[in-house]
């Protein structure tokens, strides 16, 4: 929604909004308040949610959160901020673009692609224990979005 908005504003001498931009701004601003409340929970809780998903990413993978257990908490620290930014912002392109691509190409340099898709598997599933259902589905097609991009890259 920001970047239809953005756009719209930036060309407000061509056109008015449209009906559709309308209701995309209606449901922006309606949707306003449980984005900030996930956006407040995912912040207040990442290290929490971190550890629990490294610890049961630890038992499938050993070795690798063994010698990388730093380098995981950072990425994973990495990808619950720019969700919960791209939450607050309703701006799936926005995460793509500022995190994915970027540590898509890394994780494959690195051929760990598939322990990593694992990694955000049992992220996701943490998320869904620890926030309220309607938060937890806000951050769903966040964390989709980084298992398709470390499984297709």
């Amino acid at each position: 929604m920001n970047r239809t908005l953005d756009a719209k504003i930036t060309s407000i001498d061509h056109a008015y909004l449209n009906d559709n931009d309308l209701v995309n701004l209606e449901r922006f601003a309606n949707s306003f308040s449980l984005r900030v409340k996930t956006y407040n929970l995912l912040r207040d809780r990442a290290d929490e949610i971190t550890i629990k998903a490294l610890k049961l990413l630890a038992q499938q993978y050993p070795e690798l959160v063994q010698k990388q257990l730093q380098r995981c908490k950072y990425d994973m620290s990495n990808v619950i901020r720019y969700t919960s930014l791209s939450v607050l912002r309703d701006d799936e392109l926005f995460f793509r673009e500022t995190l994915m691509d970027w540590l898509a190409n890394i994780i494959h340099s690195y051929q760990i692609a598939k322990e990593c898709s694992t990694a955000y598997r049992l992220l996701q599933s943490v998320i869904e224990e620890t926030l309220p259902v309607e938060c937890s589905a806000l951050v769903k097609p966040y964390s989709e979005m980084a298992i398709a991009a470390l499984l297709n890259a």
